[in-house]
Order: C-alpha cells, then structure tokens, then sequence
C-alpha cells in the first residue's frame, strides 16, 4: 500500500509534485527582474494591439496608394519621429527620473513636464511643417495634419500616461496609451468601410479623435489620480533633464527612421515606399523586443550605488535573454514568408526582398538595447546620450554615403552597419565606466562611490 505524506496517499503527491514545481517555476519567471514578467505582458498587450492597428492601417493604405506617396508618407514621418522624441520621448522619461530618482512631487512634475511638452511640441511642429513642405511630396494640408496630430496631440497624451505611471502603476499608463490605439483603429476601419480613406482624412480623423482624448485626459483622468492640472513656463531644469534623455532618443529615432526621409530627399521615392513597408514588417517582429526594453526601463532609473557587478550581469543576463529572442524572431520571419507574401499586394513586391535583408537587424538591437540602459544605473546619463549621440552621426554619414547611389540597397547597409557600431559603442561604455567605478574602490575603498 502506498505510504501517504501529510495526509495524502503517495500517488497523489507523484501526481500533485510536478504541479508545484511548474507553479514555483512560473512564479520565479513572474518575479524576476523586479516583477519585469507582470509588466512586460501589459506592455506586451499594448504592442500587440498597437501593431494590430499599424497592421491594419498599412494593409489597407497599400491598397489605395501607389508606392511613391506610401513613400512620401513615411518619409515625413522619418522627420515626425525623431522630433516626437523631443516632445514626448525626453520629457516623459525625465519625469520618471524625477518621481523614481528623485522623490519629487507628482503635482509638480505634472506642471512642469506637460508645460514643457505644449511649448517644445508647438516648436517642433512648426519645424517639422516647414521642413515637410521643403522635401515631402505631400500636400500642406496633409503635411499640417499629420504634423499636428503626431506632435502636439499624440505627444500631449503619451505624457500623461507617464503622468499616470507614477501616481498609480505601469499597467493603468498602459491602458492609457492602448486608448489612443483604440481610436486610431477606429480611424483606419470607419474611413476604410465608408470608401474615403485618404492620407488627408486620416490624418484629420487623428487629430480630432486625439484632441478629444487629451480633454478627457486634462479634465478626468489626471485629476482622478490626484493631479491639479496647471500650466506655467517650463523652468529650466526641466528643459535639462528632458535634454539628457531627449538627445539619445532623437538620435535613435533619426537612425531607425532617418533612412526613409534620405530617400525621399534624394527622389528615391518608389524605393522608399518599398523599404518603408518591408520596415514595418521588421518593426513588428521586433515587438517584444521592444516590449520587455519598455518593461524593464524604469528599474535603471533609480541610483544603485551599491550595485558594483551586479548591474553589469543584470544588463548582460537581460540581453541574453533578447537576444535568444531577437535571434529567433528572424528565424520565424525568414520562415514566415509566404504569409508576408500574401500580406504585400503585388506593387510592393520588392518589399519581400528587402525584408530578408533587414531580418539581421533583430538580433542586432537586440544587443544594443539593454546596455545603453545600463549606464543610467551607474549616473552616466551624459555618456549614454553621447553614445546615441555618436550612433547617429554614423548613420547620417552612412545615409549620405550610400543612399544617393544604392537607394534602398544603401539604406539597408547603412540601418546594419549603424546598428553594429551602437552595438559596439554601448557595450564599451558600458564595461569601461564599471572598470573605472572598481577601480575607483580599490584605490579608495573608504570614500568610493559609484560615479
């Protein structure tokens, strides 16, 4: 007869073993990093749904726009990108520093940083008008509208989900954001079924839902989290702050999305609608890369200087794990290619080989991405925004060098080689200053702290 345990027949515990040990398993994925699992599914859900609505946007533009307005229509958005870094990207990041890092009052980085995101995005809208109507082949109304919406109104509620994210948690920020992607959605489907689909009315339907939605925000949202809204002049620190994570974000932007305005500058305008619809292919499998970096984000913020080593294997334990990732997100694009097919209608046809191209770029940002992060744990802000800083020359220079002649065969050689030498520069940083940060302790094991 089986010798029962704790009240329960041996057979049972065979049984009832394996169980415990995929619960405590599940529970070790869950917790680790901080809680990086729970966060990483909201931000997995958001991804998901943001790319099913880019997805049914993209499947449904391709088919009432010939290549070379798809291509002017990405590359004004090559302009749109790196600017909404300015006005969304370093100010919502600077006011998780000021809340994680700093401890300042929630009402205060609400004045501040929402004050800072109207003015810089009025600024960079005006910019992004003129340069648009410079180099874009689209009309000034389509080029005012998609400026308007991106800049001012998508910026202005892209920082009140941060502003949510420190009053309350990362998944009611998430809820936000997936908001303005419920009325994006909305956008694309209504004007697709009633046969107006255009640039110019997608845009304007943009700008109107998203006007509506960062009212609700000011008026609702915020003051039910415990904010009183208020506006005054951004002070100059805010400025600063927003600077330091603004510049890496800029330069990242402009290296992922520079590439399509290049194109369009140098009239390779057929071949940027081709490689700007094989990018976003690749954008998409880079999801949930893109989703657990977003995660995992905010646990650099806080100063750790006891840290030592250990930040160091946290940042090389977390690529590990996104690069397996990255590494086999390719694989599973390369052999998806019938389903790419069936996705591009035959004008893009040339998008399927660019596609097999750019699939080295997932392993490669999967590399890069954590590293750069790293350095904020350390207090090495200025170093990480040079390292973007740097990475973006490259690719400029790259983009001029080999674009002009190539067209997009020069964009995808230029987009790898720019991600390599981020690659490159993130890691050395990274390992140089805890090289500098351990030999600071031996030299001064009393006074030494982490720089």
């Amino acid at each position: 007869m089986p010798i029962a345990l704790n009240g329960l027949p041996a057979d049972s515990v065979l049984r009832v073993g394996p169980i415990l040990s995929v619960r405590v398993l599940l529970n070790r994925v869950w917790t680790a990093f901080d809680g990086l699992a729970e966060d990483t599914m909201w931000a997995g859900a958001h991804d998901l749904y943001a790319a099913g609505a880019a997805m049914a946007s993209f499947l449904m533009l391709q088919r009432v726009l010939p290549d070379e307005r798809y291509g002017a229509f990405f590359g004004l958005y090559g302009i749109v990108a790196p600017l909404g870094a300015l006005t969304f990207a370093g100010p919502g990041l600077a006011l998780l520093q000021r809340s994680y890092r700093y401890r300042q009052p929630k009402s205060e980085i609400l004045t501040s940083f929402l004050s800072l995101t109207l003015t810089v995005g009025t600024v960079s809208s005006i910019f992004a008008v003129g340069v648009g109507l410079i180099f874009i082949e689209l009309t000034p109304v389509e080029i005012v509208l998609i400026v308007v919406s991106e800049l001012w109104a998508t910026s202005t509620i892209f920082v009140c989900a941060r502003l949510i994210q420190i009053a309350v948690d990362f998944p009611a920020m998430t809820r936000v954001k997936m908001g303005a992607v419920t009325l994006k959605l909305i956008a694309v489907v209504s004007l697709a079924l009633a046969g107006h689909l255009s640039i110019r009315n997608l845009a304007a339907a943009y700008v109107v839902l998203y006007t509506f939605y960062v009212g609700w925000l000011l008026g609702v949202r915020l003051p039910r989290a415990g904010y009183r809204i208020s506006l005054r002049s951004p002070p100059t620190d805010a400025f600063r702050s927003s600077a330091v994570f603004a510049v890496p974000m800029v330069a990242s932007s402009f290296q992922t999305d520079g590439d399509k305005f290049v194109l369009n500058a140098f009239d390779w305008r057929a071949d940027a609608g081709q490689y700007g619809a094989a990018f976003r292919i690749i954008l998409l499998g880079a999801m949930p890369i893109r989703v657990v970096a977003q995660a995992a984000f905010h646990r650099f913020l806080p100063a750790e200087p006891g840290a030592g080593g250990a930040n160091l294997r946290r940042v090389t334990h977390l690529t590990g794990v996104l690069f397996a990732l990255g590494a086999g997100l390719a694989v599973t694009l390369y052999l998806a290619r019938p389903v790419i097919d069936f996705l591009l209608v035959d004008e893009y046809d040339e998008a399927k080989t660019i596609v097999n191209w750019l699939l080295l770029f997932l392993p490669l940002t999967a590399l890069g991405v954590i590293p750069t992060n790293g350095l904020l744990s350390i207090g090495r802000t200025k170093e990480r925004a040079a390292v973007y800083l740097s990475s973006s020359v490259v690719s400029v220079v790259l983009y001029l060098l080999l674009i002009p002649g190539q067209g997009w065969e020069g964009a995808v050689a230029a987009t790898l080689l720019a991600e390599l030498y981020l690659v490159i520069a993130a890691w050395g940083s990274l390992i140089y200053f805890h090289r500098k940060v351990a030999r600071s302790r031996t030299e001064s094991p009393l006074s030494a702290t982490v720089e």
